[in-house]
């Protein structure tokens, strides 16, 4: 049986916040842009949202959604405000910037990078005292 504190724990998976950024885009488009919603909920996947780079041993990660996916170009429309003045000032645009900087993404993002910190400083400490 699980401990309360691997419960509490849970740490979430770049995939988890992937697909929260995805939900939260689909759930931000449009409400009249019916097949925008459908194509970005099945375009979008964790693996290709999630971009890694490794540079002089630092490892980096984002998140990358895309807005405008085949068959649905026209969310880049609805999601840069700037871009025509036909959507400009409604509440629906900047769908993805929204969802990626979304109070729940923001969230589990702290949690993973302060979980993983602990994870890290706990095995350090471990390898120093077995020194």
């Amino acid at each position: 049986m699980a401990s309360l504190k691997d419960i509490s724990k849970n740490t979430p998976t770049l995939a988890q916040i992937a697909n929260v950024i995805k939900r939260t885009a689909v759930k931000l488009a449009p409400k009249d842009t019916g097949n925008l919603k459908r194509q970005l909920d099945t375009y979008n996947r964790p693996s290709g949202m999630v971009k890694s780079v490794v540079n002089g041993g630092v490892i980096s990660y984002s998140f990358e959604i895309d807005v405008s996916p085949p068959g649905a170009e026209y969310g880049k429309w609805w999601n840069d405000p700037t871009v025509s003045r036909t959507v400009k000032g409604k509440p629906e645009v900047n769908f993805a910037s929204r969802a990626i900087n979304s109070p729940e993404v923001k969230g589990m993002i702290d949690k993973l990078v302060n979980e993983t910190a602990s994870d890290i400083a706990d095995m350090v400490a471990k390898e120093l005292q077995s020194l």
